[in-house]
């Protein structure tokens, strides 16, 4: 299906600008409240997340720079990375290797192996946005790969403060208060942005229009969609618009969730689906043209949806911490201690003797976690 690239440009305007079954460590508390240090690990954590084959298990001891921290005893029950860590451990400022040490049962042959990994940590680039000293929007502008500004009104368009009086009433509900920040501000990632006020729409309004999708016919909204599915769009805000492979966007959902409702995070088999929070948050999540039936649902670690802040802090986690956190070569494994949430560090067995281990707290998937 031909989609015209009709918002590309309006973009030309805008300015560039645990869950732990721990064996070793408690969990680390929520980050909300918690004031953080900018250049320190203190309370930074890791969890490891096998992916292997359902019967297939893991051993190992975890050592931090020759010292044994942790022990990683897992057997897979499920297949796919799982959000809750099978454990999760502590992280030191300054630690220089990660090392594992320990047996592999895969397809039921056990074989040892003895992997170690150099440690490059992104805290001096990430540390900005986790500075909760600072406001939202100054975190935002000082965190590298963000393009902000102050927000411009077009000629003839109503002020950002009466737009979003307007929207609020045209929506029927209280909106977030978050919005009020894209009152004043302009915050962009390249081509992928944050709606301007004035320009917000709810998602069917956004799909009809700019993304210049039909209402009937064979790629129709009414042959893609599902009824529950068509209603979450027709009752949602579009809030951040994704340009690249495709088209996606971060929507808001007054309703909220149903109990067990699917979250169509990839990989997570087995999980006990989305659970209702506070009432009247609503829930944020993610579609895309790839996966338009099957939004997906931004929830925190119990599986509750995660608060606005959150929500807008994983579109900067996504968008502009995602081009720090490879890998320079096999032997090197990036964290994050800066992070107040435990480090998603998924583990993957190429061989029995050749362990992977990887960042992947702000990759297009596991950033949903």
């Amino acid at each position: 299906m031909a989609h015209r690239r009709t918002l590309l440009a309006a973009l030309s305007a805008l300015p560039f600008a645990p869950w732990a079954h721990a064996q070793g460590v408690p969990a680390a508390p929520a980050a909300a409240g918690r004031p953080a240090n900018p250049a320190l690990a203190k309370g930074a954590r890791a969890g490891i997340h096998p992916w292997m084959e359902v019967g297939d298990a893991v051993v190992a001891d975890v050592l931090l720079d020759g010292k044994v921290v942790a022990r990683l005893d897992h057997q897979s029950a499920l297949p796919g990375l799982k959000k809750p860590p099978a454990m999760v451990f502590a992280l030191h400022a300054g630690m220089k290797q990660l090392r594992l040490r320990g047996k592999a049962t895969l397809a039921g042959k056990t074989s040892p192996f003895d992997r170690a990994w150099t440690v490059r940590d992104m805290a001096p680039l990430s540390a900005p946005l986790y500075d909760q000293r600072k406001s939202w929007i100054d975190r935002v502008a000082a965190t590298e790969g963000v393009g902000s500004g102050p927000a411009k009104t077009s000629p003839g368009s109503k002020p950002a403060k009466a737009a979003l009086q307007e929207l609020e009433k045209r929506m029927g509900v209280p909106l977030p208060d978050m919005l009020k920040v894209l009152e004043q501000w302009d915050v962009n990632f390249g081509d992928s942005y944050f709606l301007p006020v004035a320009q917000m729409s709810t998602v069917t309004r956004l799909l009809l229009g700019e993304w210049d999708y039909k209402e009937k016919g064979e790629d129709g909204l009414g042959q893609i969609l599902t009824p529950s599915v068509r209603a979450r769009y027709d009752r949602s805000l579009a809030v951040f618009v994704e340009v690249g492979d495709g088209l996606g966007a971060m929507a808001w959902d007054p309703a909220g969730v149903r109990r067990g409702e699917p979250s169509n995070t990839w990989g997570d088999a087995g999980n006990p689906g989305a659970q209702p929070a506070t009432p009247n948050q609503g829930v944020w999540y993610w579609l895309h043209q790839d996966s338009l039936h099957k939004p997906r649902l931004l929830l925190d670690d119990d599986y509750r949806p995660k608060t606005a802040e959150a929500a807008f802090t994983h579109v900067v986690q996504r968008f502009a911490l995602s081009h720090f956190d490879s890998p320079q070569n096999d032997g090197e494994l990036v964290v994050d201690t800066a992070n107040p949430r435990s480090n998603l560090l998924q583990l993957h067995f190429e061989e029995p003797r050749k362990p992977r281990l990887w960042l992947r707290s702000y990759d297009y998937n596991y950033s949903l976690y």
